[in-house]
């Protein structure tokens, strides 16, 4: 019973503009450390899924910069979207595709942008994980002890524990107003969802012909005719996994993972990480802070300078600057808007 890697990788990442271009989003960005965020995300469980049992699902027009990230995947192995349909249809097409060459494949999903900062603990989980799919079969995902209410993650509500480490799932929550994200986090009962999974293939096959059956029957169709994915792809109905199959399944569980997740969504997440000086200012690239707090400074180029500000983030690169306060960060996307409505494409 052979274990497999499915890597999400076809995001946009428009609240990371300018960093994050239409051709070179955030997925392929050096946010952290030294390698793109799908490189670390592949790197994370090399000593337990090796990269020729990976698959990556990414944009068609991202395959190269894939293949260029990572190398030693198997060309083959990179499925190219033509449109995003959300992440069921990328599971699934996936799942397919692995379950053709290993009917007692296992898979681990992950999304390729997470910073995830204590690694060995993940290891064990994720290996944990793995072994519950092979022995009891079942859904897997893995849930963050939340730090404060937040508004743009999903909940996972846990039942008993079910074995050592690993509880079962009563319910899942999608992004809740403010008031209901604080009496969940306040009850004790609710992880942040990661968005990360393990199960088996044909188990999860098999809840996707029971629960979105048109979904299962676009997919047999691809796998059976691939050069039709343009025509085939677009049609498929667009569903989260999260909405279509765990919402829905039975045999659902979490396990409890204190491993310093976090999807660094928005420029605000990452300044969360970023080291700071004792005025609190924090920069990435060559800037100079003079009587200023609390400003977060990225640059791919220029040289950055702040006098007598606070509470700021600046990002620059060789066309464009962005200056934000830290509260708007989710706000990014209204530039990009701008951008395409005023004709700019060529600094998206």
């Amino acid at each position: 019973m052979a274990r497999w890697l499915v890597i999400l990788a076809g995001g946009r990442g428009e609240r990371f503009w300018p960093l994050s271009r239409m051709m070179h989003p955030k997925q392929f960005l050096t946010l952290m450390g030294n390698h793109s965020m799908i490189r670390t995300t592949r790197e994370r469980v090399r000593s337990i899924i090796g990269p020729e049992n990976t698959w990556v699902v990414t944009g068609k027009e991202y395959v190269e910069k894939v293949k260029t990230n990572l190398p030693d995947v198997p060309s083959s192995h990179i499925l190219g979207e033509p449109v995003g349909r959300n992440t069921a249809p990328s599971i699934t097409w996936a799942a397919a595709s692995i379950y053709q060459r290993d009917r007692d494949a296992v898979i681990l999903v992950l999304p390729s942008d997470h910073l995830i900062k204590y690694q060995k603990r993940f290891q064990k989980l994720a290996d944990l994980a793995l072994a519950a799919s092979e022995e009891r079969k079942g859904f897997y995902t893995f849930g963050i002890l939340p730090t404060h209410a937040e508004t743009g993650y999903g909940y996972i509500e846990h039942g008993a524990e079910v074995k050592q480490g690993i509880l079962r799932v009563k319910r899942f929550v999608e992004k809740p107003p403010i008031e209901e994200a604080q009496l969940m986090v306040e009850s004790g009962r609710f992880f942040w969802n990661s968005g990360m999974f393990a199960f088996r293939a044909d188990e999860y096959l098999s809840a996707v012909e029971r629960f979105i059956p048109d979904l299962f029957t676009g997919v047999n169709a691809l796998m059976h005719d691939p050069y039709r994915t343009a025509g085939i792809f677009p049609e498929l109905p667009q569903v989260s996994v999260d909405h279509g199959i765990m919402e829905k399944a039975q045999d659902v569980y979490v396990l409890p993972a204190d491993i310093g997740w976090d999807d660094v969504g928005t420029f605000a997440a990452l300044a969360r990480h970023l080291p700071r000086n004792d005025e609190q200012n924090a920069a990435r690239g060559h800037a100079i802070f003079v009587d200023s707090q609390n400003v977060t400074a990225i640059t791919e180029g220029p040289v950055v300078s702040f006098i007598g500000v606070k509470d700021l983030f600046v990002v620059a690169t060789k066309d464009a600057v962005l200056i934000l306060s830290p509260d708007r960060s989710q706000d990014v996307r209204q530039v990009v808007q701008a951008l395409k409505e005023g004709q700019h494409e060529h600094l998206l």
